[in-house]
């Protein structure tokens, strides 16, 4: 039988069927629709209620595919003293996304980034590169050098992740084939010298949770006791933060330098 008359017979069967057949066939096809539509409508009417009735937000952070211990509020509650946090103001640092896996968590985690993103509510991304250059060649990341002091830039400097700008307006990020395996390749990726780049923009720092030395600034002993990755990352700061000064701090917090 063809396949458009097997459609047909199909479709025929479904307009005469029974409410009970007609359920089912819907049920059938599009449940995974529903399920993901439904949490969608979910995150963003809770991130909406949330935005309107929580605390005044001082800084969101955000440590994608991140193990971190059980409970880790005593050193949240250590960085909320060092930022200065007080009543009716909230800091959030959220290690409970994780893009890495294939599976319905990874799909649900995806979808909450990205009402988080579109709310403008997320100050801090640190991801290993392959996430974070997605989101950097989309032109959200914030470039370091025009809102860190003196002795930041002499500190991070010799860790900062570039990105060409040029390649953003040229379009070349934006082709669907395009791969992160093709930008280590093309030299575009893993400590990529801002000296090949036409117009070089620091948008993150490497950063790493282990003790070697590398061309990364390490975490503090601290941080690390709470949050662990295997391999350095990046630390970045979205282009629509309105708390800069609060995520440079905090940067100086977890590498040791709080003062």
């Amino acid at each position: 039988m063809a396949v458009m008359d097997e459609f047909r017979e199909e479709r025929d069967k479904i307009k005469h069927g029974t409410f009970k057949e007609k359920w089912k066939y819907f049920w059938d096809y599009y449940k995974w629709h529903v399920i993901g539509g439904t949490f969608a409508l979910v995150v963003v009417i809770w991130i909406s209620f949330d935005v309107t009735h929580q605390d005044e937000s001082i800084l969101y952070v955000a440590f994608l595919n991140c193990a971190t211990v059980y409970d880790s509020s005593e050193y949240t509650a250590s960085v909320e003293e060092y930022l200065g946090v007080e009543d009716g103001q909230s800091l959030t640092i959220d290690s409970s996304l994780d893009l890495t896996e294939d599976n319905t968590e990874a799909y649900y985690s995806y979808q909450t980034l990205a009402v988080r993103i579109a709310a403008n509510e997320m100050d801090v991304m640190v991801a290993e590169e392959e996430f974070i250059y997605s989101y950097a060649s989309a032109d959200s990341m914030i470039d370091l050098t025009t809102v860190m002091s003196k002795e930041q830039l002499e500190r991070y400097s010799d860790y900062f992740y570039y990105i060409d700008y040029a390649l953003i307006e040229s379009g070349y990020y934006d082709s669907e084939e395009l791969t992160y395996e093709d930008l280590v390749l093309e030299g575009l990726a893993g400590h990529a010298s801002p000296e090949d780049m036409e117009q070089p923009v620091a948008v993150g720092v490497y950063i790493s949770t282990t003790t070697e030395p590398g061309d990364y600034v390490c975490t503090s002993a601290e941080f690390n006791q709470n949050y662990y990755y295997s391999e350095p990352v990046i630390y970045t700061i979205m282009i629509y933060s309105e708390h800069t000064d609060a995520a440079l701090r905090f940067l100086d917090f977890i590498c040791g330098y709080a003062s």
